[in-house]
C-alpha cells in the first residue's frame, strides 16, 4: 500500500498508551501500529481486500 496521506486525529489518553505500548512491545512505530489496526478493522468489516504481504 502506497504511504500518500497525513491523517491528524486526537485520541483519548488511555488509547495513545495502549498503541504506544503495542508499539514498544512488537519494536515497531505507533505510525505502523495505527496503520495495522486500521486496516485489520477494514479487512474485518470487508471494506478492504486482504493483502498477504500486510500480515
Amino acid at each position: 500500500m502506497k504511504k500518500e496521506t497525513i491523517i491528524t486525529f486526537r485520541l483519548p489518553s488511555e488509547i495513545k498508551s495502549i498503541v504506544e505500548s503495542l508499539a514498544d512491545k512488537d519494536e515497531r512505530t505507533t505510525g505502523w501500529i495505527v496503520r495495522k489496526l486500521i486496516t485489520e478493522a477494514l479487512e474485518a468489516r470487508g471494506l478492504l481486500k486482504s493483502n498477504p504481504k500486510s500480515k
